[in-house]
């Protein structure tokens, strides 16, 4: 009787060991589960930060390059100020990191020709996320607005103001004819061309002309004339060039301007004193606003692989 207590009494004990064991692995397989969910999340969060880095960095690498256009087109130096395939110092700000760097695939110099295409890149890192993306630009043509300016058609388009012009074939610049500037009354005689349908009010011009002096140096001066119907007749004179009896270029950059509607516009070549006959050739006047000065080349926009 005893015997049949001691055999209940161990199978109490039994069951109560099997139930320790089961609630210890439901309890572990809970905390792995838990675990695994916390790694998961982890995991996620990571990948979701990775990506959202990325599409950032994707984004702010094409905003680099929409930067750095906006700056050189506003640094007429900029091809002597960047060295080429050189990164910018790098500018940090709110996580992302970038800069930019210009490359001449022609020849590898930056300065030595204005009129070669660039490419520039732009470079976005934010946390482990980076990309790179190029695109290249080429100086845009600039329209001259003078008509027959490398003297070519003679006097055509050509009118001398207070003195006589004559087409010459025997001392030029370029090309096979020049304009000989003599009789002239007065240092601001000189030879003029009219502009008055195609200058525009308050925009920059480069103006520059090739010159001779006939015998000694003396200043030569571009001007722009304007005439508006609200601000009359208004001389816009460069500071001056001296010219030898030998070709020399001149140039100016001139910002006319006017009130009411423009009655008449000129250019005109003169002196800051004296009479001395002079030649002219080559002549040009283009925009100068820097906001054209590059354009990109369509078809040329690409991600590059990183390093």
């Amino acid at each position: 009787m005893s015997g049949a207590r001691s055999g209940t009494r161990v199978g109490h004990g039994r069951r109560r060991g099997t139930l320790y064991v089961a609630v210890l692995s439901t309890a572990l397989i809970v905390t792995v589960i838990g675990l695994a969910a916390l790694l998961g999340a982890r995991l996620l969060q990571r990948a979701t930060s990775l990506t959202e880095n990325a599409v950032r960095a994707d984004i702010q690498a094409q905003t680099t390059i929409d930067r750095a256009l906006l700056r050189l087109v506003n640094d007429a130096t900029w091809r002597a100020r960047y060295i080429n395939d050189t990164w910018t110092a790098p500018e940090t700000l709110d996580g992302v990191t970038t800069s930019f760097k210009l490359v001449d695939e022609l020849d590898g110099n930056l300065a030595n020709d204005p009129n070669q295409p660039v490419r520039l890149h732009g470079r976005a890192a934010v946390g482990d996320a980076l990309r790179i993306y190029s695109v290249q630009l080429t100086p845009r043509v600039r329209r001259n607005l003078l008509v027959n300016a490398d003297m070519e058609f003679g006097v055509s388009n050509w009118s001398g103001s207070d003195c006589l012009l004559e087409p010459v074939t025997d001392d030029v610049h370029g090309g096979s004819r020049a304009l000989y500037v003599r009789n002239r009354s007065s240092s601001s005689s000189g030879p003029r061309q009219e502009l008055t349908a195609t200058l525009q009010n308050g925009v920059p011009y480069n103006f520059e002309v090739w010159a001779k002096m006939d015998s000694v140096s003396r200043t030569v001066q571009l001007v722009i004339e304007t005439t508006g119907s609200e601000s009359g007749t208004q001389w816009f004179v460069s500071g001056g060039t001296v010219v030898a009896p030998a070709w020399t270029r001149v140039t100016a950059t001139i910002t006319p301007w006017w009130e009411g509607t423009l009655e008449s516009a000129a250019v005109y070549v003169i002196t800051s004193s004296n009479t001395t006959a002079f030649r002219i050739d080559d002549a040009s006047l283009t925009n100068a606003n820097p906001r054209h000065a590059l354009v990109v080349v369509p078809g040329t926009w690409r991600r590059e692989i990183l390093p």
